[in-house]
């Protein structure tokens, strides 16, 4: 495989320019209006049209480099631990409450670090579910279930 495709640069553009891509694509279906009475796919069009520019960019600045920036190793274990912590709370919010939602995203987000200490982590998670609790549910006044529905 030649080095530009592992070149950050080239990468990030590359994305970019499909993201972008994508909205100048959609953005039309939702109505973009004129200029001086814009529709609800205005915005999104011009977003994407200056994200695919700067997509363009960034990947052709990555070609004509002398030196590509090649990327580094992809790490598994941290974005498993933290894209299964964020499923496992939208997950449990609804059907086990804040409580244990927090306390389940705190403990299966710790497990990214292999220097997370079990005891540490479990005094984060409480902390970070009673300000949680505090927060959302006292101070806010959402209607978030603290605990399982019966």
């Amino acid at each position: 495989m030649p080095a530009i495709f592992r070149d950050k640069d080239f990468l990030a553009g590359c994305l970019f320019l499909a993201i972008g891509l994508f909205f100048a694509v959609e953005a039309p279906s939702y109505g973009i209006g004129t200029a001086r009475r814009m529709g609800a796919g205005y915005f999104p069009l011009i977003l994407g049209i200056v994200l695919a520019l700067i997509g363009l960019a960034l990947s052709a600045r990555a070609v004509l480099q002398s030196q590509p920036d090649v990327m580094p190793r992809l790490f598994i274990r941290p974005v498993a631990a933290i894209t299964a912590s964020i499923v496992a709370f939208g997950f449990l919010l609804d059907r086990a409450g804040l409580v244990i939602a927090t306390l389940a995203a705190v403990l299966v987000s710790g497990l990214a670090s292999e220097e997370t200490r079990f005891f540490e982590l479990v005094l984060v998670a409480i902390g970070l579910t009673v300000v949680s609790v505090l927060l959302f549910v006292q101070f806010l006044g959402l209607p978030i279930p603290l605990w399982w529905r019966l």
